[in-house]
């Protein structure tokens, strides 16, 4: 796997091609009786997740030759619905590979933008990305994490975060693969003096910290997380190189602080958050006296299951 080159004026380059889809979300402050922390809202993106950002830019920059052949790409969902919405914007044919257990909402929304929708198993999906079977493919293959341009326009949360938050010290950013979080922090430390960024992972599916220990690839077996979004279990060779680089460590959180964050952002923010988007909120909870503020966590997307988060608030409600 070849080593990935992006910098800060990648991200730079990349904020007006972003734009022309994607909003500038808003960073709110979210008070309780231990602290204050601020939270970026990349769940009232368009399609409702971050994603738009990153795969926008990429596929803005499709030669006449890859446009030709058409697309294709791996997802849990939402950058799957990201890339069937842009593609059909863009008139372009369309496969997304989904896991067998991906969450249904999301794999309907892809079919609804005029996706093909392939099921495979998640030990064909790590052999897909560990292999780059993907090179194998008819179609041109749009990383969802991995690729330089993807990675930039993730980044551009990092300067709208700089502008909203600029003495902000502590940035927490859910990681999957890892595409979000190295495009936050390699943008925040070109333009932020002093700031840290802190990769969050669900223990259950928690490749980052021998990633980062190590500055190698790692993979966990069966990860197993509500946090679909951060499931994936993979630090493939050369996001453990970026993001050793660039961040400043991993924090931990089981699914049961990721479920008590859902209803707190829920019932006291009134804002929605999938269980991956509520992970870096959960860190704040458990992590904050550890913290430097101000800190910053990243809400990444909402595109929750309306039964499990419905079953969620019911929970809370029928306890003491």
């Amino acid at each position: 796997m070849e080593p990935l080159d992006v910098s800060a004026s990648d991200v730079e380059a990349a904020i007006s091609v972003v734009r022309e889809v994607a909003l500038k979300t808003p960073t709110i402050s979210f008070r309780d009786d231990f602290g204050e922390v601020f939270l970026k809202l990349e769940n009232l993106q368009r399609l409702g997740s971050f994603k738009i950002r990153g795969t926008w830019n990429r596929l803005s920059r499709l030669t006449a030759a890859e446009r030709r052949r058409g697309v294709a790409t791996i997802s849990s969902g939402n950058h799957g619905l990201a890339v069937a919405w842009a593609t059909k914007r863009l008139g372009l044919p369309c496969l997304v590979r989904v896991p067998e257990d991906a969450n249904p909402r999301k794999v309907e929304a892809i079919m609804a933008h005029g996706a093909t929708v392939q099921p495979m198993s998640r030990s064909d999906l790590v052999r897909v990305h560990e292999q780059e079977l993907w090179r194998s493919w008819p179609q041109t293959f749009i990383h969802p994490f991995a690729h330089p341009a993807t990675i930039a326009g993730q980044g551009t949360i990092g300067y709208e975060l700089a502008d909203d938050l600029p003495d902000v010290r502590t940035v927490l950013v859910p990681v999957g693969g890892g595409g979000l979080a190295s495009g936050i922090a390699l943008t925040l430390r070109a333009i932020v003096p002093r700031v840290k960024v802190f990769g969050v992972q669900s223990e259950g599916a928690a490749s980052l910290p021998e990633a980062l220990r190590t500055g190698r690839a790692h993979r966990i077996e069966d990860p197993q997380t509500i946090a679909d979004g951060i499931r994936i279990g993979i630090i493939l060779p050369p996001m453990a190189e970026l993001l050793t680089r660039h961040l400043d460590g991993a924090l931990l959180v089981s699914d049961d602080e990721i479920r008590r964050a859902m209803r707190r952002l829920a019932m006291e923010a009134k804002i929605i958050a999938e269980p991956a988007g509520a992970a870096a909120f959960a860190a704040w909870v458990r992590y904050r006296p550890q913290l430097e503020r101000p800190v910053a966590a990243l809400v990444s997307g909402g595109n929750v299951d309306p039964r499990f988060l419905a079953r969620e608030l019911e929970d809370a409600g029928s306890r003491p």
